[in-house]
């Protein structure tokens, strides 16, 4: 049943149901009939739209969280889990938010809401066109695990921390030849060049270089590159003596450790493996895998606040970068080194 059909119903205008319903302010109706609506209101399971409340109402309290595609999230991305935290803290300080996914044709533009808002969150935004018409539209906003043009701001994973944190605890024990594994894709699907991965893409294989370039180390080539598939760089670098990888994903650590088992090595026996992001069944996997978990839920939370500091126009007023470190997970991937040290 729609406004009208209950409108005419109990002999009113849909105005009269509608100011009832919404429970408006200055408006006068006898409490028999204002209860009467209510609780056929109920009966019916009819409720005012609050996105469409919320754009009505001069203090708006609606978020539109922006993705340049929902499947990504959908498919258990880490990431998911700082969206979920996002929401629940929004939700905590009073506001409440909706999704808006870009269409294929779109993801170079992520665009703008198409109705009114108090403030935006992009996620995973790459490239600063992605954002070029929001960062201008003067709607505030935030970019969560993403960059951010100079009217928004940024809350980051610290890459270098956490590359250092990993390749130290690999070379503690004494590992001297570690190699990388970088997210592969093929160009004939996607084509693009290196520095316009995401962020995470970029900075994990510059900290890895640069952790080398600092231990004297020799990078083991080729996997920087993410157009290397994974058997490339495996092979390539145990050829050149490799004893341990770091992989850019969980993912990606399986697909290295069946590469070793069918060359007929060991995990961590022979070669030890460790990855970044920490996906609950990492621990259940067989060796448990040595992780840097991506503390996303405090992402998410941080993001919300830091985009009511701009809804606010409290703090810092010019774009920020929160940029946040993981955690060391420790597991049976990974052992010292059993052959000689070198360099």
């Amino acid at each position: 049943m729609n406004l009208k059909e209950l409108a005419a119903e109990f002999g009113v205008s849909p105005s009269t149901i509608s100011r009832v319903v919404n429970q408006s302010k200055n408006f006068s109706v006898s409490a028999e009939l204002r209860g009467r609506i209510l609780a056929r209101a109920a009966e019916l399971g009819y409720a005012p739209n609050p996105m469409y409340q919320a754009m009505r109402k001069k203090d708006n309290r609606q978020i539109s969280i922006l993705f340049p595609y929902l499947l990504h999230i959908m498919g258990g991305a880490d990431i998911s889990k700082g969206i979920d935290c996002l929401s629940e803290e929004l939700f905590r300080l009073g506001y409440s938010s909706h999704y808006l996914s870009c269409p294929q044709e779109q993801r170079r533009n992520y665009g703008v809401p198409p109705w009114k808002v108090a403030g935006a969150v992009a996620v995973d935004v790459r490239l600063p066109g992605q954002i070029a018409e929001l960062d201008a539209s003067g709607i505030p906003y935030v970019s969560l695990n993403g960059i951010a043009g100079p009217n928004g701001a940024s809350v980051l994973v610290d890459e270098r921390a956490n590359t250092f944190l990993l390749l130290d605890y690999l070379y503690g024990l004494g590992h001297r030849r570690i190699g990388y594994v970088s997210h592969y894709r093929s160009r004939e699907v996607v084509h693009f060049e290196f520095q316009e991965n995401h962020y995470s893409v970029v900075e994990r294989a510059e900290a890895y270089l640069e952790f080398c370039r600092e231990r004297e180390l020799m990078p083991l080539l080729p996997g920087l590159d993410s157009d290397h598939n994974a058997a490339e760089t495996v092979d390539g670098a145990l050829a050149q003596g490799a004893t341990a990888f770091v992989t850019y994903a969980f993912t990606d650590a399986l697909r290295v450790e069946y590469l070793l088992r069918k060359r007929g090595l060991r995990v961590p026996e022979d070669v030890s493996v460790a990855a970044f992001n920490n996906p609950k069944v990492a621990a259940f996997v067989n060796p448990a895998l040595t992780c840097i978990e991506i503390p996303v839920g405090e992402m998410g939370r941080t993001a919300a606040r830091l985009l009511l500091d701009k809804i606010n126009k409290t703090g810092d007023p010019a774009n920020a970068s929160i940029r946040l470190v993981g955690k060391l997970h420790r597991r049976d991937s990974v052992a010292p080194c059993r052959r000689k040290k070198t360099k």
